[in-house]
């Protein structure tokens, strides 16, 4: 790309991160990464199962029949294998005796407990009952979807499900939006994408007793969720220059982190799903107030060929900072726009080339590593031990140091090692965990243990989830880039569908779960090693500088030069500078 029309040296002469840059970080972004734990992970919550017990029938409960709970127990209800790796009385299921037989028992228990053969043969010989009615551990909710609609024994498959479905609604969305966004604009995206959202989230709740309608609602409510975390960051990222390109990603991240700690206090002090579903979209309501602050991507109506809205926007940013605009800038965006210009095809456009086409495979393979495993260990609280609320908020306390070691590592190692290097760490971590795992509800310390190790992980997993985002901004050219992040977002939701399932295996060998994220970070380690390292490197606009992009680089090395002057990152000076110098 000719330095003439480099649309990084037009952003800088602009002010790279100057006011109006700041005044969209810190007013919207900002707020808008706070809030969106909520809507994305208040299922968690809402599908929480608590601690259930069957409620029998009155005529054969043990106060009834003068029994010992223990005793009635192994003569009224059959054994299940539990998650606690032992077996004990089921919570589904109850022996249904004839009267006959229910007074025969009550008469003759203590030489039935002492015969198991004649227990399992009048055990064989009745019948077992399904039960429909259940009391439940409310020491944590009120209520929750599961606990108002019984969705538990037979049903208990609809919470994995509802996880799938709202993957699947993410995953049509991104198929969708990213297409929307590349083809009319990253604004329109964003803000449809917000409607949706609001609107069908608030639809599942009069709806909950219709599982099926409940389930549509949770597809299209989870439709609209990708364009409100690419879009805006994305449009920032793009007006941004080099150097702060990281310190954006970070802020974004952190903002995200602290909504992280937050949602578990608000989830606490509410407790009911059905309020609880309208605090967690409603602040979105706001972001309608913003259609005049958020611009329209210029490096994107640049890319299709709309120089004079995008050179209204330039000298908008230029006025905002304080800037005299470039003499020759309409000059420049023009022949940006004719230098840059070419049929872009969307995701089949990441495919035209061997190069691109590998580089997406790779990218897809470490977003993969990053999204997937984050929200399994979310999910994955229901099988810890301890308080949910209490784990839920330890897992999002280490998510600001972890989007803060993330960038720094990003910037001082480089984006290449520093995703390889975190991902291959928390293989070694999860082997850790599935050693240990099995102790945490047998020993004093085993609960402790585990807790921490996974507030390591997600610490870790925060850190290149940053990292993977800032590498696929960079990656990928301008006019295909929210195409080239869809799609590796498509691709690795398709692949969390298993997730929830996975984290249902838990029931079975608490295990189970842990090695499956092992395995996929393994994937990661290797994928990502292969990637061209794009630390300090200006983002590239055409499918052609995309590929010539780090073809020469060893593999070996940490922060290759480049075709243009090289430039150390200045995130991490930045992140730390007073808030009077970042102003």
């Amino acid at each position: 790309m000719s330095k003439e029309g480099d649309f990084d040296d037009i952003i800088d002469d602009l002010g790279g991160l100057g006011s109006y840059q700041k005044r969209l970080l810190y007013f919207l972004l900002g707020p808008l990464f706070f809030i969106m734990p909520f809507p994305l992970l208040h299922q968690v919550f809402v599908l929480h199962t608590p601690k259930f017990d069957c409620v029998h029938p009155e005529e054969i409960r043990p106060e009834t029949l003068g029994l010992n709970k223990t005793i009635w127990q192994e003569l009224f209800v059959p054994k299940e294998f539990l998650p606690t790796y032992e077996m004990g009385p089921s919570v589904c299921n109850y022996y249904n005796y004839s009267q006959e037989m229910i007074e025969y028992i009550k008469d003759n228990y203590e030489g039935l407990l002492l015969d198991t053969n004649a227990t399992a043969k009048i055990q064989g010989e009745a019948k077992l009952e399904a039960c429909t009615t259940w009391d439940y551990d409310r020491s944590e909710f009120y209520d929750t979807a599961i606990t108002e609609n019984d969705w538990v024994c037979s049903k208990a498959h609809y919470t994995p499900d509802l996880f799938t479905l709202a993957v699947v609604g993410i995953i049509l969305g991104t198929f969708v939006f990213s297409a929307v966004a590349d083809f009319f604009g990253r604004k329109t995206s964003f803000y449809v994408g917000c409607a949706t959202c609001i609107v069908f989230t608030i639809c599942m709740i009069p709806v909950s007793h219709n599982f099926h309608m409940f389930a549509f609602f949770k597809v299209m409510a989870a439709f609209g969720m990708l364009p409100l975390f690419q879009s805006p960051l994305n449009i920032l990222c793009e007006i941004s220059n080099v150097s702060k390109r990281g310190y954006v990603i970070c802020y974004a991240c952190i903002a995200w982190s602290v909504g992280n700690i937050a949602f578990p206090l608000v989830g606490y002090l509410i407790a009911s799903w059905k309020i609880l579903k309208i605090v967690s979209v409603a602040p979105l309501a706001f972001l309608f107030f913003t259609w005049t602050l958020l611009p329209e991507s210029p490096r994107w109506l640049v890319s299709k060929g709309r120089t004079k809205e995008a050179t209204a926007i330039l000298r908008k940013i230029a006025e905002t900072n304080n800037v005299v605009p470039p003499a020759d800038l309409t000059v420049r965006v023009e022949k940006l726009a004719e230098s840059t210009k070419e049929q872009s095809m969307g995701y089949l456009s990441l495919f035209g080339s061997s190069v691109l086409a590998l580089r997406t495979i790779l990218m897809t393979i470490g977003f993969t590593a990053s999204a997937f495993v984050y929200y399994q260990m979310v999910i994955n609280v229901s099988n810890m031990a301890g308080n949910t609320f209490l784990n839920l908020f330890l897992l999002g306390l280490v998510e600001g140091p972890g989007n803060m070691l993330g960038t720094l590592l990003a910037n001082k190692v480089g984006r290449r090692w520093t995703h390889s290097g975190l991902l291959f760490f928390n293989s070694v971590l999860f082997a850790a965990v599935m050693g240990l795992v099995q102790y945490q509800y047998t020993t004093t310390w085993g609960s402790a243990v585990i807790s921490f190790l996974c507030m390591w992980l997600k610490m870790n997993i925060s850190a290149t989830f940053v990292v993977a985002y800032i590498q696929a901004m960079e990656v990928f050219p301008t006019c295909v880039r929210q195409s080239g992040i869809g799609f590796c977002t498509f691709i690795s939701q398709i692949i969390s569908i298993g997730g929830p399932y996975c984290i249902a295996l838990g029931t079975t060998d608490l295990r189970y779960p842990y090695l499956v994220m092992f395995l996929i970070c393994l994937a990661g380690t290797v994928a990502t090693s292969f990637l061209p390292e794009t630390v300090g490197a200006k983002l590239p606009e055409t499918l052609e500088d995309a590929n010539q992009f780090g073809r020469s680089d060893k593999y070996f090395s940490m922060k290759p030069p480049r075709a243009a002057a090289y430039q150390e990152p200045s995130e991490q000076k930045q992140i730390f500078k007073p808030k009077s110098d970042i102003y």
